[in-house]
């Protein structure tokens, strides 16, 4: 069968909000009906996962482990090292049957999926000229223009109606490229408060990665009726934000946010940080230099905010299209 919502797929991912969000994006989008499968790292690294799936049991996790064993699905999405085993253990025993899409460089090598895609800021020229590897912008992810637009009354209700000029502000944390100086929280803090004198309404929030320090730092710097920053209590206001908002300010350590905004079709803007040296340094420099230069899709924050136009991303739903098309074919070939 060849129509999305009659397939049935795995979910197969670290237990990371992120990976997970990035299968769960394009799954989404094909419309299919969904396990989730953690992959939890065993006791004893690799061995023992490899001792467990010769054993016939695989370490994932739903509400419970499971045996890799039938009913098969139509396909697996998966995302991080720790799930290629398993994928691969559950295509040998269904006879190769399931088609296998990988959303990330694999450490053991294309040729073991149907189909992997690869982030632009991780390309290699080895990669060119490949059918089974295709690139693709940033992360997919679960965020969309009509997903969005599902959160406005809510966001009003809740937000009331703020001044007409309204920018969400998304303040993520420290990360092997980037840093959080006390100096640079006070030169964003700066430009935020400037912007509120402008007359723009902000609605900020952090992250689970931010310094513990930066949230009591904004509270305290943007209060008012000019200015709301969640405390991290109750629901979380991001999709309420990203309704309400007529631009969006992302902070440069989030690839995640920055796509995410960015399928809005409104503004965004890059925070600038300090950066430490790093191997991931490069591939968050070509991911900002795609999205600002080639792309045109984001721009950097210099302090001020100048209206601009592109086209929304829509890499998730990109990608279904292609999975969707690749899959049919697959089983045209097998005579299904």
């Amino acid at each position: 069968m060849t129509d999305g919502s009659a397939l049935r797929c795995w979910i197969v991912s670290e237990s990371k909000a992120g990976t997970i969000a990035q299968c769960r994006g394009v799954a989404e989008k094909l419309g299919a009906a969904t396990e989730t499968r953690l992959v939890r790292k065993p006791h004893g690294g690799k061995t023992e996962l490899a001792r467990r799936l010769a054993s016939g049991w695989a370490h994932i996790r739903n509400v419970h482990l499971n045996r890799i064993r039938p009913p098969w699905p139509d396909l697996t999405i998966s995302c991080g090292g720790r799930a290629e085993p398993v994928v691969m253990e559950a295509s040998r025993r269904s006879g190769r049957s399931i088609f296998t899409v990988h959303l990330q460089v694999p450490a053991d090598g294309f040729d073991r999926f149907d189909l992997c895609f690869v982030g632009r800021h991780d390309w290699r020229p080895e990669f060119d000229g490949r059918d089974d590897v295709l690139p693709m912008v940033g992360a997919p992810h679960r965020v969309d223009a009509a997903r969005v637009a599902d959160h406005r009354a809510a966001a009003e209700q809740r937000f009331g109606a703020p001044p007409a000029r309204r920018a969400a502000v998304m303040i993520g944390g420290p990360n092997r490229c980037y840093t959080f100086s006390p100096e640079r929280l006070d030169a964003i803090v700066a430009q935020l408060r400037a912007l509120q004198a402008e007359g723009w309404s902000l609605l900020v929030t952090t992250s689970r990665r931010s310094d513990p320090a930066a949230l009591p730092r904004l509270q305290q710097a943007l209060h008012g009726d000019r200015g709301f920053v969640w405390d991290r209590t109750g629901e979380n206001p991001y999709f309420q934000y990203l309704a309400l908002a007529d631009v969006v300010l992302v902070t440069a350590d989030s690839i995640t946010m920055t796509c995410e905004a960015a399928s809005t079709g409104k503004p965004v803007f890059s925070i600038p940080l300090d950066e430490k040296p790093s191997p991931y340094l490069e591939k968050f420099r070509r991911f900002h230099r795609d999205m600002q230069e080639t792309l045109g899709v984001t721009r950097p924050f210099t302090g001020a905010i100048e209206p601009y136009g592109y086209a929304p991303l829509d890499e998730a739903g990109r990608i279904a299209g292609i999975v969707r098309e690749r899959l049919a074919a697959k089983r045209q070939r097998r005579g299904s």
